[in-house]
């Protein structure tokens, strides 16, 4: 591709403003990210218009198994250092290509080297509460419990809770707070209670409501939430607005206006973050882990990712901040037959500096799920943003540089300053899976767009062989 066509592709994305600019970085979902209906828009720029590639109609499945050739290994390297070529990536970047179906290694470069994956950590996160002692089938609840004329609304670690009446077709607003406080109400009325002190009660899987390596703009800008296990999903991080001091207190004055329309007048007390007492009256649960799971996959949410992780751990008797978690998950792949050789986690989101996890470690749990070893993790791997349609990957692949890709990449992102990766799975025309894994650090010479257009237009390349 002419360095002229790759740069308008960097100028358009560059030019579509403030979140495009942030979202460079992916330390957050943000508000393009939440919806499939934002995408690319024509740009005009000193008398030109740069018109978008037209995103996919469908959101396409690969195919379970190979229906076609698996390309040569020849042709894989060909392919890959061929892009590898590009001036727009890092002075470090790995790469690794399998066989999605036998998990044979097509190509590597660099790939035990210990690099930055951002938000591709993630991945690393996601197999090992696939892996845990916390249910992927189910959800999480959310209760109420009476104890004298002491209401505590009890956190399970659902962070995406409805403020009103819950919704059971989406995973965001799944359980709703209005359901809650309706089955509550009619508890308290039957006890002739229609006035309550409401506590809160955070105590499981409780720790810190932020990483030790969260720069403090990452929660004014609204880059990430708190983390929490008692949340609305309204408080997510949408990139326009500071994250919300007290996620749990939100909840609590939610919870309170819906209680008032019911009759029962709550006035909040505290927070307790030891074990509750009293007698449960009301629940509502959340969709299935691994539904919420998938969900902050694919809209890379660093608060879940470690909201859920931070849960899993505890499930299995780990209690701490996000670094004894980041620890946890590097001690659970180990613990499942992975190398983790070069991995390092200073959180499980991948936001905090100091992660280091090499390409090979990501193409290795990749490649358990695509060929069928894995079959709890597959299930994580299905859920990725597809190329051209959802989720961070909702506005890529839609240029002239990568969008033969279209449709036909389903991978997690990640970016951070000096940081552009990619890992999942893709088909190529000839329809045959592979799995990649693809990180490149250092100064980049055209910027953070730049590296990202060089990363996708790589992946891209591959899924252009026969």
């Amino acid at each position: 591709m002419s360095a002229k066509k790759w740069a308008s592709a960097g100028l358009v994305v560059a030019l579509l403003g403030g979140y495009a600019t942030l979202d460079a970085f992916d330390v957050a979902p943000g508000v393009l990210t939440l919806e499939r209906g934002n995408e690319p828009r024509t740009v005009t720029h000193e008398g030109t218009t740069y018109e978008p590639v037209r995103g996919v109609s469908s959101a396409p499945a690969l195919p379970t198994a190979a229906n076609g050739p698996a390309p040569s290994a020849d042709a894989v390297k060909r392919s890959v250092e061929t892009s590898l070529k590009s001036t727009w990536l890092g002075p470090t970047t790995a790469v690794t290509v399998r066989d999605a179906d036998t998990g044979e290694v097509l190509y590597e470069h660099d790939s035990n080297k210990a690099t930055t994956p951002a938000s591709v950590t993630k991945l690393a996160s996601a197999f090992a509460v696939a892996h845990s002692d916390l249910p992927l089938e189910k959800g999480l609840k959310t209760r109420t419990t009476l104890s004298g004329t002491t209401l505590t609304l009890v956190g399970g670690g659902d962070m995406v809770l409805a403020p009103g009446a819950g919704d059971g077709s989406k995973i965001a607003g799944h359980a709703g707070l209005g359901d809650l406080a309706a089955s509550t109400a009619a508890q308290l009325k039957k006890r002739g209670l229609m006035s309550v002190t409401l506590d809160t009660n955070t105590s499981y899987a409780d720790g810190p409501d932020t990483a030790k390596g969260w720069k403090e703009g990452f929660l004014s800008y609204g880059f990430t939430a708190r983390i929490s296990t008692l949340a609305l999903a309204d408080d997510r991080a949408d990139n326009r607005t500071p994250a919300v001091a007290d996620p749990t207190k939100n909840a609590a004055d939610a919870f309170t206006r819906e209680l008032a329309k019911r009759g029962i007048k709550a006035t909040y007390g505290t927070n307790v973050k030891t074990a509750t007492s009293g007698t449960e009256l009301a629940s509502v649960e959340s969709a299935p882990v691994l539904d919420l799971l998938g969900l902050a996959l694919q809209d890379s949410d660093n608060a879940m990712t470690e909201s859920l992780a931070r849960q899993a751990a505890a499930a299995e008797g780990v209690h701490g901040d996000s670094t004894v978690v980041g620890t946890w998950v590097t001690t659970k792949l180990k613990d499942e037959g992975v190398d983790v050789s070069g991995m390092k986690l200073a959180d499980a989101s991948g936001l905090s500096k100091g992660t280091t996890l090499p390409v090979r470690i990501i193409g290795d749990i990749l490649s358990r799920a695509t060929s069928g070893k894995d079959a709890k993790y597959a299930e994580v791997v299905s859920r990725l943003p597809v190329s051209a349609w959802n989720g961070t990957l909702h506005d890529r692949y839609t240029r002239t540089e990568s969008e033969a890709g279209a449709g036909l990449v389903h991978a997690k992102t990640g970016s951070l300053t000096g940081v552009s990766s990619l890992a999942g799975e893709l088909r190529t025309v000839g329809g045959h899976r592979l799995v990649f894994a693809v990180t490149t650090n250092g100064d980049f010479p055209e910027g953070p767009v730049g590296a990202k257009t060089a990363v996708d237009h790589l992946v891209a390349q591959l899924t252009t062989l026969k």
